[in-house]
């Protein structure tokens, strides 16, 4: 029994870990190593003329769970994330050689489990030809019946390894999160900027307010700015009129680094950080803004209820097919943590009701380093997303999404401003609680007529 488990153990590994970093990487690289596996059992059987492999089979199953029985284990503490596990692990499967580095290396991890059922099947298919050559195939009785059974479903485990973590991760970096903001900078006679058609009934010519803004409400002040702000050149405009995301420009407003932030309601975090700051902050609504779902262009599924988006990013709705659509795992893409996007998602959608953890993004970079970060949208045929309105059909125009209903309604303007959408958030200027003059004038411009008017210009709802 000895040798047999050092045969199991050590000599099996050997054979079929060295297909290395390509075994991992495409499985089909493991089938000559596997083949080789399988005839080393057969030449074994046949050198030795055995005739009850027995003994083999109780020495394949102790090496089968060791090795696939640890590795599942650990998997299910990490909560299916691959790169969670330990780079201390290979210590465990050193006989795999070099699949081993490559597996403590690299993180090649994803294939492990197909490699040790690979060497498991591929050692009994050796000796049962053997057993087949002499005519002694074991006579099958209830209780080996059962024993197969229970080795074949556990060697289907890796499709629901697989399947929990395409749950909760993916290596695909997603859509171009690249957004060309210069056809919206002021001052360029670009032709994307709204245009109010006659001069603006305020002039600021010196102590320009320093704007900042979420990158969906950029069109909105750099209108704006350039309605408004009068002997400014494209040079100034740079440093004063910027752009970043949510919670980058509400930093910058806590931080003096601006004097206006136009964004959606703040997140609970960024009102606490602004309260520990010691900064109490001004706000002023300007207008409406739809919260929209989108799917690719070929999922059938066009109407969700809102308790429905509740269940899937509650991973408690988890095929398409329960909804409507094809039977395949549904992706709930989020948004990182403090965006406009997902506060509103935290506010108007969950409502208090807990949001899974994101879908996260991992790789590894040239180096080894991993990379790992709230997944964006991929537009997968089983891919769901979120965004406001006009970020999603204007400023990032793709052909390929499709926005759906949310409770049989659609986020048109007419449906924003009637209140018929159900989704609908404010987006304001915020100030801290003493702006400057030109700040306020500013602000109070936007209120106005005109710059209601040049806010429904650019694609939002006003509240005028």
């Amino acid at each position: 029994m000895r040798w047999l488990l050092f045969r199991v153990l050590i000599v099996s590994p050997l054979i079929v870990g060295s297909t290395g970093a390509f075994g991992l990487g495409w499985w089909w690289a493991m089938i000559p190593a596997l083949l080789l596996n399988c005839l080393y059992w057969y030449r074994y059987n046949s050198k030795l003329s055995i005739s009850d492999f027995s003994k083999e089979i109780r020495a394949l199953v102790i090496g089968f769970i060791y090795y696939f029985g640890i590795f599942s284990i650990i998997l299910i503490v990490n909560r299916y994330n691959f790169y969670q596990i330990s780079i201390y692990y290979p210590f465990l499967i050193i006989p795999y050689n070099l699949s081993t580095i490559a597996a403590g290396g690299f993180m090649f991890y994803h294939n492990l489990g197909w490699m040790f059922i690979g060497t498991f099947w591929s050692s009994i298919i050796g000796m049962l030809i053997y057993q087949l050559k002499i005519h002694k195939l074991p006579k099958l009785n209830n209780r080996r019946i059962g024993a197969l059974i229970i080795l074949v479903l556990v060697s289907l485990l890796p499709f629901y390894q697989h399947f929990a973590t395409d749950l909760r991760f993916t290596q695909d970096y997603g859509m171009s999160s690249e957004l060309s903001l210069r056809q919206y900078r002021p001052f360029m006679k670009n032709k994307q900027l709204a245009q109010l058609g006659s001069p603006a009934k305020l002039r600021i010519t010196q102590h320009y307010p320093r704007l900042n803004g979420a990158t969906a409400l950029y069109p909105v002040y750099s209108a704006a700015a350039q309605a408004v702000y009068s002997g400014m050149n494209t040079k100034q405009a740079k440093k004063i009129i910027r752009v970043d995301t949510t919670p980058k420009a509400f930093n910058s407003l806590i931080h003096k680094k601006s004097d206006i932030s136009f964004m959606a309601q703040p997140s609970p975090v960024q009102m606490k950080a602004a309260k520990k700051s010691h900064v109490h902050l001004k706000m002023t609504k300007l207008g409406t803004e739809a919260f929209v779902f989108f799917v690719n262009k070929k999922n059938p599924v066009n109407s969700l209820t809102i308790s429905q988006i509740q269940s899937i990013y509650q991973r408690k709705t988890i095929f398409w097919s329960n909804v409507g659509g094809n039977f395949s795992p549904i992706q709930a893409f989020q948004r990182a943590e403090g965006s406009g996007s997902q506060t509103a998602m935290e506010q108007q959608v969950m409502k208090g009701k807990k949001l899974v953890k994101p879908l996260r993004y991992q790789s590894t970079d040239g180096m080894g380093f991993l990379i790992d970060e709230v997944a964006g949208y991929n537009n997968h045929s089983n891919a769901i997303g979120y965004s406001f309105r006009f970020y999603a059909t204007q400023m990032k125009q793709n052909k390929k999404i499709k926005v759906i209903k949310v409770n049989g309604v659609a986020p048109t303007a007419a449906n924003i401003r009637n209140g018929k959408y159900p989704l609908v958030g404010s987006f304001y200027a915020i100030t801290r609680d003493h702006p400057s003059q030109n700040s306020q004038r500013l602000i109070d411009w936007l209120t106005t007529n005109q710059g209601q008017k040049l806010i429904d210009r650019t694609g939002y709802v006003g509240i005028k």
